[in-house]
Order: structure tokens, then C-alpha cells, then sequence
């Protein structure tokens, strides 16, 4: 990959690397001038670097110092399907899927053992901003190749891309799913799997600068990206119109 004066590499080990872009003005270079041949990787936005690469349940059972993962993953899953009668016209038909009832929970507010991906950066950079930050100096864009995913951590890892059409927030964001077996972190995953160099780059760290958040969502406003589009339902625009009045010029 080519490296560019608008943009540092910070670290480069355990076959991820990190980009440092100067401004968010240079984002659509950097996605053209890295990315625009590598079509296997998937990206996600974080708001804050301080965030590890880990589901919001594996977050949870972290904070309350819950050991049992696999129990208690099981009978949370159990609780939603069960909670779920009577609320969707969809359970009957996924009702023995687990990856779909997780698919589902993720996109209405669930814990879950997901982290959601999507294969447009611009969508992901959208999440990466949308939110107000900590204190964090950079928002954050992940991305990870599916092969490495695929390949390398089969056993506790899964790419996980639905095919049935009940969840449009799903749709709309060109998204799929990372599912852990594992409560490690997927950089932690990383330098465990990776301890030698070897050339070769699965895992990419992007920060860009937490104070261009305006100037990046009037930007992927400009290119129709916003809670509007992607979140197609009264939620999705109640929090559009929230941010268009936040957001001077937006």
C-alpha cells in the first residue's frame, strides 16, 4: 500500500498498521490511493481510539467480572428469543438460527457477541463520527480483511452476512457481521495469532482527527449518508433532524 505525505504510518506490527490522516479532507484520497484494489477488507468506525475491537457483550461481562461467557451468552439468547413472541412477524422464521436472532437484537439495541461491519468506509466513517466523543483525540475507521477472519481465526471468529431481508437497517448500511467465540479483543487476537513480522497487513487502524466531526458529516451529508438513509424508520429520522439542528450548515 502507498504512503502519502497527508497521512502518517504510526505502527506497523503483527500485521496491522496504522494510518494518521492529517485532516478528514484527505479521507476520500486515502480510500482511493490505499483501498480502491483491496476489495476482501470490511471497515468500521469507532468514536473513540480508548474503544477496544470488542462486542458491547463482551464489554458487559467484562464490567460486571462475569467468567461464565458461553452460559451466560446462551441464556441470553434464550431470554430474547423468548421475549421476542409476539413483537416481530419474522421469529418464526428464524427462530432456529441463532446468527440471525443475534443479527436482529444487534440492529434494536441487544447486547450481543456481534460487532457490526460494512463494506462502504464512508458509511463506517459516518458511525465513527456521528456521536459526541470523550476526550479522545481521534475518531477511529477499522478495517479488517475477511480472509484473515475466515482463515486464521475460524474457530472463534465468524463473517457473518445475512441473507434474509427483514432487517433494512442491515441493508441500508451495507453491512455484516463479526461473531466472537472468544471474549478477546480482535487486536489482542492479532498480536497473539501474529508475533513475527512477515510483510503482510489484515488489520488497519485509520485515525483521523476528532475535531473535523463537522466538517465530515456535512461532507457524507453531501453524498447521502446520514440516519435518514440508513436507519429507514422514525427513529433513524428523529435522530436526523436532531443532528441537522446540531450541526451549523449541516
Amino acid at each position: 500500500m502507498g504512503r502519502k505525505s497527508k497521512w502518517t504510518v504510526d505502527d506497523e506490527q503483527h500485521q496491522m498498521i496504522t494510518f494518521t490522516l492529517s485532516s478528514w479532507k484527505y479521507f476520500h484520497d486515502f480510500i482511493v490511493e490505499e483501498f480502491l484494489d483491496y476489495r476482501n477488507y470490511v471497515f468500521r468506525g469507532q468514536a473513540s481510539e480508548k474503544w477496544l475491537l470488542e462486542p458491547s457483550l463482551n464489554r458487559f461481562l467484562k464490567d460486571k467480572d462475569i467468567i461464565e461467557y458461553n452460559r451466560t451468552r446462551e441464556q441470553h439468547l434464550k431470554s430474547f428469543k423468548f421475549s421476542l413472541r409476539g413483537r416481530t412477524n419474522v421469529l418464526k422464521n428464524i427462530l432456529n438460527d441463532e446468527d440471525e436472532l443475534w443479527a436482529l437484537g444487534q440492529h434494536h439495541g441487544l447486547l450481543t457477541p456481534m460487532l457490526d461491519f460494512s463494506f462502504s468506509p464512508y458509511v463506517a466513517a459516518y458511525f465513527a463520527f456521528y456521536d459526541k466523543a470523550d476526550n479522545s483525540e481521534f475518531r477511529v475507521i477499522y478495517s479488517v480483511q475477511q480472509y484473515t477472519i475466515e482463515k486464521d481465526f475460524n474457530s472463534i471468529l465468524k463473517i457473518y452476512k445475512p441473507y434474509t431481508d427483514h432487517n433494512q437497517r442491515l441493508l441500508n448500511q451495507s453491512g455484516l457481521f463479526v461473531k466472537y467465540d472468544t471474549n478477546i479483543h480482535l487486536e489482542k487476537l492479532f498480536k497473539d495469532k501474529f508475533p513475527e513480522e512477515n510483510g503482510t497487513i489484515t488489520l488497519i487502524k485509520i485515525r483521523i482527527p476528532n475535531n473535523d466531526r463537522e466538517l465530515c458529516l456535512r461532507t457524507l451529508n453531501r453524498m447521502n449518508i446520514n440516519h435518514n438513509t440508513l436507519f429507514p424508520d422514525i427513529e433513524g429520522t428523529s435522530n436526523y433532524c436532531n443532528l441537522e439542528l446540531s450541526i451549523k450548515n449541516y
